[in-house]
């Protein structure tokens, strides 16, 4: 496990994490200076544990929100005020210098977006007051409540998506994953929530529809020429899938394997099963028990990990039971389970309320299961593989 300090760096800031490297970390600070808005974007080397200025923009619209993502040689920034318009600008990491600034006019109001490349983006447009009819007629034809582009900053063109499923499914349900410089989108479709379907099921005879669950994989770079060139169905795969008597539900990614729990009614067995993009074959991981008194199963979503955790009066106790043989317990004292590194480092949370400021203050622990020690911070944290960072 590799801990990286850099409290010290970040004292009396708050600062968002933007990317995490092997060689450098990258964050954003917002100020506010002189009664004006000021967004840094930083640069720190863990080599050399210094800090350096990459980029800074004056916000002169206090209602401007960020969304930042990070890629191998560049940052996307996003500039929205929650209007028909954004401002997409490309910055090169090293030089700081932009490659690209665009101010880009959507029918509707911005909802969310995501990049699905360093040079793609898609821009989801909810209903404004404006345009309550044309968004009517679009539900009532698709389905879909928010409008959908694609932006592609290299040729400043944007795209209607006509793929209902891309509309209707939006950010939380697309997932990215980079498999060996090739990046595929997964696509979420869940027919309803687990309550639901289930209840469907002990009323199917009165139910004639297709009650289905599906998770779809798709190549990002086939899925951005379907939509330029104006398809109305996307090129995409399903990789599972479950009528009204099951479910399935994507649990998280590792590697070049899909994971995702499947669920069978009448039995009310539980299996997670993965799914590998590079052979496509689809396996079962483990089974997953019904669980008895205070465990309950964890997962981490990427990288992918599932964990038993019980919580006594005195003590926790991990138990990992896919892509990890962690197997330890701790004093509760430290917090709740949060995740565990390298099949030995617990990392905990626990959160302390001052009566006295009427303040809470959030402490992360660091568990060692082979020497039974522990430290706490009082910061921030966040785990990238087996790197733990404390800012």
């Amino acid at each position: 496990m590799t801990v990286i300090d850099i409290r010290n760096i970040f004292s009396d800031r708050h600062i968002e994490l933007v990317d995490v490297e092997a060689s450098y970390i990258y964050y954003a600070e917002e100020k506010n200076e002189e009664g004006h808005n000021n967004l840094f974007i930083l640069e720190y080397n863990r080599k050399t544990r210094k800090e350096r200025l990459v980029t800074n923009y004056s916000l002169e619209d206090p209602t401007f929100v960020e969304h930042i993502f990070a890629f191998e040689k560049t940052i996307m920034l996003i500039l929205e005020n929650g209007s028909n318009s954004l401002w997409v600008i490309e910055i090169d990491k090293k030089s700081g210098g932009e490659l690209n600034r665009r101010k880009v006019v959507c029918t509707g109001a911005f909802k969310e977006c995501m990049a699905t490349d360093s040079s793609h983006l898609l821009i989801y447009m909810a209903p404004d007051e404006a345009n309550a009819e044309i968004f009517g007629k679009y539900k009532e034809v698709t389905g879909c409540d928010c409008l959908c582009y694609l932006y592609d900053l290299k040729t400043n063109k944007k795209y209607f998506v006509k793929a209902p499923i891309i509309a209707r499914l939006g950010c939380d349900n697309i997932k990215l994953i980079n498999l060996s410089g090739k990046r595929y989108l997964v696509l979420l479709d869940p027919f309803a929530d687990e309550s639901i379907k289930e209840n469907y099921y002990r009323e199917q005879r009165w139910i004639n529809a297709d009650i289905r669950d599906n998770i779809w994989l798709c190549s990002a770079e086939e899925v951005q020429n379907d939509i330029e060139e104006g398809k109305d169905n996307i090129t995409k795969k399903c990789i599972a899938s479950a009528d009204i008597k099951a479910l399935v539900r994507y649990m998280g990614s590792e590697g070049s394997r899909v994971y995702f729990r499947a669920k069978e009614f009448r039995t009310g067995s539980e299996k997670i099963c993965s799914y590998d993009i590079a052979s496509g074959t689809l396996s079962v991981e483990a089974t997953l028990e019904k669980l008895k008194g205070d465990t309950i199963y964890l997962i981490e979503e990427k990288p992918f990990k599932t964990f038993a955790v019980n919580a006594s009066e005195t003590r926790v106790s991990v138990k990992g039971i896919v892509n990890s043989e962690a197997s330890f317990s701790y004093d509760n004292s430290i917090g709740n389970f949060m995740t565990c590194i390298e099949n030995r480092y617990a990392v905990t949370s626990r959160v302390v309320f001052s009566e006295e400021s009427g303040t809470s203050h959030t402490y992360y622990y660091i568990y060692d299961s082979q020497q039974d020690k522990q430290e706490s911070y009082e910061c921030n944290c966040r785990v990238k593989g087996n790197t733990l960072i404390l800012y």
